[in-house]
């Protein structure tokens, strides 16, 4: 670990060779959501002034001076996941299945047309309906993709008529689970997430003809991975986090200059460092952050990074111009050419998820005990990883009901070494290190 005269060190250094654009602040108005896995979703603005944010306890907030106050606008009574705007007026709403800590039940979209005063729910549109959506994308007025979820099946909702009607597509083809996406037209467009079991891993897939037919543009080879967010600096340059559990990758982003085409894996960090998302002003200065303290930055395109200690847990970037950025997290943070560094700090109004993880034998040679406990029902992903990051063992995938839980799995046929066990839920997340002799 790294001294705290070091650490000082470095940001000292960093701080002197930024310039006043490189500072981010967390705005003190903002609503927050706070705790070791806990975050704001997903936030959108449409101008420097005028933007929205999400809560999983299903509200949503507007600001329209720039983050300074915020106003709530609405309770929907949904795990609310992502949120996106046309203009000041018309935006779309989405969720996982069922409410924060609540039963199963189907996601929902709404859609507003005053500014999000009032909402409707477009989901009976949707057949089948959705299990849970993770991204919006919208293209006009009219055109609107949706995808999701993380914890699968992997689907993407298609609206040509401002989500009057929606068709529903089946990406199970080509991956698990799909966790965002990003269109340029109503025909060209990318999805991110994971590839089937025991293929590639992190998965990029791309259409142009508006989902009738899909390319794997890049599969990143290591099982554990899953890409999480996608950003578009403009046609050319796109931006791909990994969220992944591998002790031996680092965390990592990827990086296209050619319209997505081809892509390069870029590392931020060393060890299991868990990336969330990924933000770029331009092709030389870049964001990235995730289920950890601060924020890494980069000033050469993603070759060098250095952690700026600036909030916590940050998850969507969402760039206005080349001075000002947004982002959520623990709370909405601003990104702009002001020198002032203050943090704000902020009451935790929700507890994060205490999952008591543990394994028995540790060291294990024929049997891996694991115990768990969940304080709610949510969907669930309990699976063993070896050092290079590939799905070895699988004790759990799918809804899971909350209580005190035991799962076995025989381990004497793996080679001995280092492994790691992974829970995660649309809470978050936890992990622990398994020695198998």
């Amino acid at each position: 670990m790294k001294s705290p005269v070091f650490l000082l060190l470095s940001l000292t250094i960093l701080l002197a060779n930024l310039t006043a654009q490189d500072t981010w602040q967390a705005l003190p108005g903002a609503p927050n959501f706070i705790g070791p896995f806990s975050k704001l979703d997903d936030v959108d603005f449409v101008d420097a002034n005028t933007g929205w944010t999400l809560n999983a306890t299903g509200k949503v907030f507007k600001t329209t001076d720039g983050g300074a106050t915020w106003t709530e606008k609405a309770d929907l009574g949904e795990f609310l996941r992502c949120i996106k705007f046309v203009d000041a007026q018309v935006g779309y709403v989405a969720s996982l299945r069922g409410s924060f800590g609540g039963p199963p039940s189907n996601a929902k979209i709404f859609k507003t047309t005053d500014g999000g005063d009032t909402w409707t729910d477009l989901t009976v549109a949707i057949s089948p309906e959705p299990i849970g959506v993770c991204g919006l994308s919208v293209v006009d007025a009219q055109t609107v993709y949706g995808c999701g979820a993380f914890y699968g099946p992997a689907r993407l909702y298609k609206s040509l008529d401002g989500g009057t009607s929606w068709t529903n597509i089946d990406l199970s083809a080509y991956a698990t689970s799909v966790v965002d996406l990003h269109f340029f037209s109503p025909e060209l467009g990318f999805v991110v997430g994971a590839g089937p079991a025991g293929s590639g891993g992190g998965l990029i897939l791309k259409t142009t003809d508006g989902g009738d037919t899909w390319e794997v543009v890049h599969s990143t080879g290591i099982g554990s991975d899953l890409l999480w967010k996608i950003q578009a600096l403009d046609r050319d340059h796109l931006y791909a986090s990994i969220a992944g559990v591998s002790m031996v990758h680092g965390a990592r982003i990827l990086i296209s200059a050619d319209g997505g085409d081809t892509w390069t894996s870029k590392l931020v960090a060393e060890g299991e460092v868990h990336l969330q998302g990924v933000g770029f002003l331009d092709e030389r200065r870049g964001f990235a952050g995730g289920f950890f303290d601060g924020v890494y930055a980069t000033e050469d395109g993603g070759d060098n990074w250095e952690l700026i200690e600036v909030g916590a847990n940050y998850n969507r970037f969402q760039k206005i111009d080349d001075t000002l950025m947004y982002a959520s997290g623990h709370t909405i943070y601003r990104y702009t050419g002001s020198p002032d560094t203050t943090i704000t700090s902020a009451q935790e109004l929700f507890p994060a998820p205490n999952y008591g993880l543990t394994v028995a034998p540790n060291p294990a040679r024929d049997l891996v005990n694991v115990s768990y406990h969940l304080g709610n029902a949510t969907h669930l992903q309990l699976a063993l990883y070896d050092a290079q990051g590939r799905e070895v063992r699988s004790f759990y995938r799918g809804w899971h009901p909350a209580g005190t839980f035991e799962r076995s799995q025989p381990v004497g046929e793996l080679p001995p070494g280092r492994y790691l066990l992974a829970l995660l839920s649309r809470e978050g997340d936890t992990q622990t290190q398994v020695l198998i002799e």
